[in-house]
């Protein structure tokens, strides 16, 4: 593979990127290729739950009937789940088990005569419950022979032993009482399969802004007709796919190089602001327990501020959460060993945002800010 060949292809897919580009703007009026009704609202987990049992309940409004269920059955050979036109198919979400816990999306035949419970984790970060899977299948047991659970989640979480124990998780699993299913692999595809499916224009469009919605969230796809360029050229020959390959390969060392950078970064703020700093994680001087603290953690990178050791409670600094909130509009979280933190950037293996903003200076700046703000107006024997 020549140097020339490659330059190329770049060349190319930059000129038919610009094309796309010229035809939205020419176009965008009739066709508003980037417009998406979930733009403006919040899309959490129990949102993310109620639009997925709306298109799993064959009675709901989108007036599909049962296609979207018997889709999902036969997609995921869920087989042990049948019904006919005589059978009662209900579908629930936060349904109440035997001791409070609270199912995210059940589908029951004939009141759990056959029953499927779809836990819904939509962020990596989110955490298990203690007990929580293992009180579920529990549940479905003394329901019913005929059920599975099946673990809803983004690609690579996997379940915590606190959750379930490891020889029940394996005893279930083999049982194919026990299933994952995952965004990026499964879910995203079925919904786009729900769309093909769909003969009312408006679900239609309903089903397509979520799957755009979605595939941002996890694949970090911002512009899809960009994406349907570079799929074209790549796929168009085995030169393209030969140098598609080469890049996909070197991505990782160029992630690796841009994570150097911006800890580099830091460095040049630590000096700046006379700051002590140990790889990413910055004293301002007067600090004792805690630290300004960057972590690559739950898929992507997060920043606050941490404590050297664990605390048993989760204890915030409400001075410092209404002074950010003020300056910054941000909303901190917080944990035994985060008095504070909140993602830097989200789902960096897929998102080119962190990585673009590094190379450009924005992410050092973002950073700086923060830094300042903590530094300026906190740097206490407190903290």
């Amino acid at each position: 593979m020549t140097e020339l060949g490659i330059k190329n292809f770049f060349s190319l897919a930059d000129t038919k990127i610009k094309l796309t580009e010229q035809v939205k703007k020419y176009y965008g009026k009739e066709i508003a290729p980037n417009f998406n009704s979930f733009d403006f609202w919040r899309v959490d987990e129990n949102k993310v739950s109620r639009i997925l049992s709306f298109f799993l309940d064959p009675k709901q409004k989108h007036e599909q009937g049962d296609i979207y269920l018997k889709h999902f059955l036969r997609k995921f050979k869920l087989d042990f789940f049948t019904f006919g036109e005589d059978d009662k198919i209900d579908v629930q979400c936060e349904l109440i088990t035997y001791n409070g816990r609270r199912m995210d999306i059940v589908i029951s035949k004939n009141s759990f005569e056959q029953v499927i419970v779809i836990e819904n984790k939509i962020y990596a970060s989110t955490a298990d419950q203690n007990n929580q899977l293992k009180d579920y299948l529990n549940f479905l047991s003394g329901k019913t022979e005929h059920y599975c659970l099946i673990y809803l989640s983004p690609q690579g979480k996997v379940v915590s032993g606190n959750s379930i124990s490891e020889d029940e998780r394996i005893a279930f699993e083999a049982q194919e009482r026990l299933r994952y299913l995952s965004y990026e692999e499964h879910m995203i595809d079925c919904l786009k399969e729900f769309g093909l499916l769909t003969d009312n224009i408006r679900v239609k469009s309903f089903l397509n802004d979520f799957e755009k919605t979605l595939k941002k969230m996890y694949m970090g796809e911002k512009d899809i007709n960009s994406k349907q360029v570079v799929f074209d050229l790549v796929y168009e020959n085995g030169k393209n796919l030969e140098i598609a390959f080469l890049v996909s390969n070197s991505l990782q060392e160029v992630k690796r190089h841009l994570k150097e950078k911006f800890q580099h970064q830091l460095v040049e703020i630590a000096t700046e602001l006379d700051l002590e700093i140990k790889e990413l994680e910055l004293k301002p001087s007067r600090w004792k327990n805690h630290r300004i603290r960057f972590s690559y953690e739950i898929g992507g990178i997060l920043y606050g501020i941490s404590r050297i050791d664990e605390g048993k409670d989760k204890i915030r600094f409400p001075e410092i959460d209404i002074l950010i909130e003020q300056m910054l509009k941000e909303r901190f979280n917080v944990s035994p060993w985060w008095p504070m933190y909140q993602h830097f950037y989200r789902n960096i293996e897929n998102n080119q945002e962190f990585w673009m903003d590094i190379q450009n200076g924005k992410a050092k700046q973002r950073a700086k800010e923060f830094i300042k703000l903590i530094n300026d107006n906190f740097n206490t024997e407190k903290y």
